[in-house]
């Protein structure tokens, strides 16, 4: 009779599905890491399984697998389809450079050649499993389940689309799944596995496959019921963005790229700070806005370094030599520091450098040229003075004349619906100065009806503009929305503007020898707006519903107190049906590093450490899976001494009897008897327990008596045979 296994067109087919099933593992990969040559590993996964196949042995498949990955190194890096003596000296300075990094221990001084060689070895172990699991085990569904969750995690958290591929596994690896179950039936049962029969028992399977993806294709499908559940686990890691409808935690982070939809409060203290009065507290700007949220420019600027004490410079320098000072108080780790409009230094205990990146205006900390977090810090200001005078005579025309500098604070993408700048001008109608028209737009959004919110908040989504859909569609959101809009308004009247992050002033909750004490949390997270006023300089704004953090900000009024008409402008107060708290988010991102992200730092400091472990405990998998004939009975005994003593606890142990006497060697032949077996077992080893098990089991299973097992009698037999093979 005929072992399903032998069958080379059953197990041919299992192999090419096998290898579909591997492509998708491979193709997100390829994409993701944008590493290319996708066909050239593919090509490799289909050598190693067809050698796997006809079973070809691993002195002659490992030579040849080595010189496939060779080959691949000389022609990507080289580009060389041939060996030559030159690429060859490529190949061995390659790994003398690698293995120099290893033994060092600088883990990223590793080539690009080495670490293509080490995923070529991870594909290797995975096509030797996978040969394993298929031609052995014939069990497939740990590695489908991976292969499902894998996907389906990638989709969720990265920007591969995982739509069309998760249809593609679920229909391979049932149809895989589905066979390889009719194998174990079959070889349960000694059925016939000829091809024929096969096909009879594999064709049902494939037409219910194929009916129920049809269906699962054309039927109408409901709206998810819950929302998206990566921007509560995406908060965590600083990565920042809702994704389309989601809900995202309030908080500082980093990325600013795709702005929009809601946000949970979050009140986990970010910083205290002991001050005389509420700052508003600056971090970071951005620059370039590109319709659907905010990023750096590439702009060329040289950083400034500063250490404890030193005067610092930008763009908002303090006023006069009178400096207050703030005692911040770091709850949360960031590895650069807060600061008010009107820094003139920073002071710390430790000795550090500041340094200052006058594109992105932030004061990263570094210690020995490593990330420092700061614990506590004192900070010394003060606060800019503005002169309403100097403010009044900032003609519109001398918009004309200013420095290339402030070109990319007048960068619009092309794609900017024109009615967004049309309604620009029609605010500033009648404003006959900078100052005015901006101010104009300021106070716009206090009068048209706009409402603040943090949920349900829209997404732009396809070609819709953010800034166009809160304008003209909801009128609804939060100071990302009033910010982002008033930075793109003014520059559309060539204004030259910014979008600043940071937080707001927090809450008092104490006061300490005359100075406030400020709790800051992630729901004080904010954004706002500066703009530049032609002979004056850089100004804040503050366009949000509700926060009034020009408030802070002095009026030094050179005018005649006796003109009526010269009188200080006040900031419109909103009507109290729609003031929010003094709280608010900044782009859908994470309240600055967490424990999330730390871990994902470590990862990332340690990628090639890790890399090496994840090797070192493959091979050590690997060597136990080789030697397992010697380690297996220490386990098995034990096992089945705790089991309960039936006639379903011997049958299993018979079978396991059988796969451990073929792992040491002695393997039955095709069509062998039981008894036949059990006579060259003991033969072999020169007892009569392999006979007394076999009639035991033959007797339970085949004359349908099992309760005849005297499991604790025949037990010693087994356990006296299973310690044999582990010689």
């Amino acid at each position: 009779m005929t072992s399903i296994r032998k069958n080379k067109v059953f197990m041919g087919l299992l192999y090419i599905l096998v290898f579909l099933l591997l492509s998708e593992w491979l193709r997100p990969v390829i994409e993701l890491t944008e590493t290319g040559h996708h066909r050239l590993f593919l090509a490799f996964i289909a050598i190693g399984l067809i050698m796997a196949f006809f079973d070809i042995p691993w002195w002659v498949t490992a030579p040849l697998k080595t010189i496939y990955i060779l080959w691949f190194i000389v022609y990507v890096y080289t580009g060389n389809l041939f060996f030559t003596a030159e690429s060859l000296a490529f190949v061995m300075e390659q790994a003398s450079i690698s293995l120099s990094a290893l033994f060092s221990q600088d883990w990223q001084a590793t080539t690009d050649a080495f670490r293509t060689v080490l995923f070529f070895a991870l594909l290797w172990m995975a096509i030797y499993l996978i040969h394993y699991w298929v031609s052995f085990r014939l069990s497939i569904f740990l590695f489908y389940l991976l292969t499902v969750v894998f996907i389906a995690v990638l989709d969720t958290f990265s920007p591969y689309s995982g739509d069309a591929a998760i249809v593609r596994i679920m229909v391979i690896g049932l149809l895989l799944a589905g066979l390889l179950h009719l194998a174990r039936w079959m070889e349960h049962h000694a059925a016939a596995a000829k091809t024929d029969k096969l096909l009879v028992f594999s064709i049902p399977l494939l037409m219910l496959l194929v009916a129920s993806t049809a269906l699962a294709f054309y039927l109408p499908k409901a709206e998810p019921i819950w929302p998206d559940p990566v921007p509560y686990i995406t908060s965590y890691s600083g990565q920042g963005g809702v994704g389309q409808g989601g809900v995202g935690r309030i908080g500082y982070g980093v990325d600013d790229s795709q702005l929009g939809g809601s946000f949970v409060s979050d009140d986990t203290t970010v910083f205290r700070a002991e001050v005389e009065e509420g700052q508003y507290w600056k971090v970071e700007v951005k620059d370039v806005y590109t319709t659907k949220g905010w990023e750096l420019s590439d702009e060329d600027a040289q950083e400034q370094f500063y250490r404890n004490g030193d005067e610092v410079v930008t763009d908002f320098p303090p006023q006069g030599e009178d400096l207050t000072s703030a005692l911040v108080d770091m709850q949360l780790p960031f590895p650069f520091v807060l600061y008010p409009y009107g820094t003139a230094s920073f002071l710390m205990e430790e000795t550090l450098d500041y340094r200052y990146d006058p594109v992105q205006q932030r004061f990263d900390t570094l210690q020995e040229n490593t990330a420092f977090e700061p614990d506590v810090y004192e900070v010394f200001y003060s606060e800019p003075s503005f002169s309403l005078t100097a403010l009044r005579e900032t003609d519109v025309e001398q918009l004309d004349g200013l420095p290339t500098e402030y070109d990319r604070y007048l960068q619009l993408p092309d794609e900017l619906p024109d009615r967004v700048g049309e309604l620009a001008q029609e605010i500033a109608a009648g404003s006959d100065t900078v100052y005015a028209q901006a101010q104009a737009i300021e106070r716009y959004f206090g009068t048209n009806g706009f409402e603040y919110s943090q949920s349900d908040i829209a997404i732009p989504e396809g070609d819709e503009d953010y800034v166009d859909q809160f304008l003209f569609e909801t009128q609804r959101g939060y100071c990302d929305n009033f910010s982002t809009s008033m930075v793109v308004m003014l520059r559309s009247l060539d204004i030259p503007a910014r979008w600043v992050k940071g937080f707001n002033e927090g809450e008092v909750i104490d006061t300490v020898d005359g100075y406030d004490v400020y709790e800051v949390t992630n729901n004080n997270a904010h954004s706002w707006v500066e703009a530049y006023m032609p002979g004056v300089g850089w100004m804040m704004f503050e366009p949000t519903i509700g926060f009034t953090g020009s408030s802070s900000i002095d009026f030094d009024l050179e005018i005649d107190a006796s003109d009526p008409e010269e009188e200080m402008p006040d900031r419109p107060e909103p009507e109290p049906e729609t003031q929010p708290e003094q709280t608010d988010s900044n782009a859908a991102t994470n309240a600055g590093p967490t424990t999330g992200e730390r871990f994902l730092a470590f990862v990332a400091e340690q990628a090639g450490k890790l890399i090496a472990a994840t090797i070192a405990l493959l091979l050590l998998a690997l060597i136990l899976f080789k030697i397992r004939k010697k380690w297996m009975p220490k386990v098995l005994i034990p096992y089945y001494r705790r089991k309960q003593a039936d006639a379903e606890t011997f049958e299993k142990a018979y079978l396991r009897l059988l796969k451990q006497l073929e792992l040491y060697g002695i393997k039955r032949a095709p069509g062998q008897t039981l008894r036949s077996y059990a006579k060259y077992v003991d033969s072999f080893f020169g007892t009569k327990e392999m006979t007394e098990l076999t009639a035991a089991y033959e007797k339970s299973i085949y004359g349908g008596d099992p309760h005849s097992v005297d499991w604790p009698k025949l037990k010693e037999s087994w356990e006296n045979l299973i310690n044999r093979t582990s010689g």
